[in-house]
């Protein structure tokens, strides 16, 4: 009995000499932002955006060119085959049939390209986005800032909502 009365009066001590209650109520600040949302009000990620779709309509047009040109090749090879010597035709075969290697290789290389062109845009983008919002965290006490679109994240009141906020420095950063 006399030591589950000392034990009592350890834990006691100690509750009462070392209060957790203050280490643990440290105010909790959260703060969301929708990236899409900031997709679309943003001035400088339009900007970003206008850029990969001109790179993008510029390969598109070399790629529709030369799609014309194989689609007359063959054409004309279709039309002059029973004109043509056997040997004439085994070589305008091969011409065509290289041409559609180029335009396979063209189009392979061309989508490569522009995966890799929007993954460096988002990646650039992502990083100035993420050096704004740390910034913002830290000077403004936020324990922690989601993405709207956060696994779990099922409802936020719009007071917490930080897009706007973040779309604005982020368009003063990249005028």
């Amino acid at each position: 009995m006399k030591g589950l009365k000392g034990l009592f009066l350890g834990i006691l001590t100690v509750v009462f000499l070392f209060p957790a209650a203050p280490l643990a109520a440290q105010a909790v600040k959260i703060g969301v932002v929708d990236l899409q949302k900031l997709q679309k009000n943003s001035k400088a990620f339009q900007k970003a955006s206008l850029s990969v779709k001109k790179k993008f309509d510029d390969m598109q047009q070399k790629l529709n060119d030369e799609r014309t040109a194989l689609a007359k090749l063959e054409e004309d090879f279709k039309k002059q085959t029973m004109m043509l010597s056997l040997d004439a035709q085994e070589d305008k075969k091969r011409e065509l049939e290289k041409k559609q290697r180029h335009f396979k290789f063209m189009y392979d290389d061309f989508t490569q390209e522009m995966k890799e062109t929007e993954m460096d845009a988002i990646k650039k983008v992502m990083k100035e986005l993420e050096k704004i919002v740390e910034k913002m965290g830290e000077k403004e006490g936020y324990t922690i800032i989601l993405e709207r679109r956060t696994v779990g994240l099922l409802y936020f009141n719009s007071a917490i909502d930080l897009t706007d906020r973040v779309t604005d420095a982020y368009d003063k950063q990249n005028p």
